[in-house]
């Protein structure tokens, strides 16, 4: 009897010891796993509807998105509070353009601490109004 108790204690600590090893293995395996994809380059998705640089005819306008939900453009000299005015004034310079034989694109430039609901927004008002927009996040670091 006391050969087998023996004979089942040593059993289960070859057990145990088997079980600590498995666990140790996936522990370190994990580890070496997330230190590699972190050190991947991660290629930011490219708009569909606006390109690069603007193209012939064409007038390129960036609205920028502020945290407080402040829509901006011309380099900030043009502040708008409010969706509906900002929708006025891309109507006004839609037509404006048009009549010269331009159109307008948009560049969505959210701050990074903007609200996503503030981007689509703007987002959705290109799309009612037809015109083509790209979106960019930013990060501006004072120095």
């Amino acid at each position: 009897m006391e050969h087998k108790r023996e004979y089942v204690e040593s059993k289960r600590n070859n057990l145990m010891i088997r079980l600590i090893d498995i666990v140790f293995i996936l522990l370190f395996g994990f580890i070496a796993v997330s230190q590699i994809s972190n050190a991947e380059a991660i290629d930011p998705a490219k708009s569909t509807e606006a390109k690069q640089g603007a193209p012939d005819g064409a007038v390129i306008l960036i609205v920028g998105v502020h945290a407080d939900g402040m829509f901006t453009v011309d380099r900030d000299s043009k502040r708008f509070r409010r969706l509906r005015d900002l929708r006025r004034y891309l109507v006004a310079l839609q037509s404006e353009l048009r009549a010269e034989g331009k159109d307008l694109g948009v560049r969505i430039r959210a701050n990074w601490d903007a609200p996503t609901r503030y981007s689509m927004q703007v987002a959705r008002l290109c799309r009612d109004l037809g015109i083509p927009k790209g979106l960019d996040v930013v990060r501006v670091l004072d120095k």
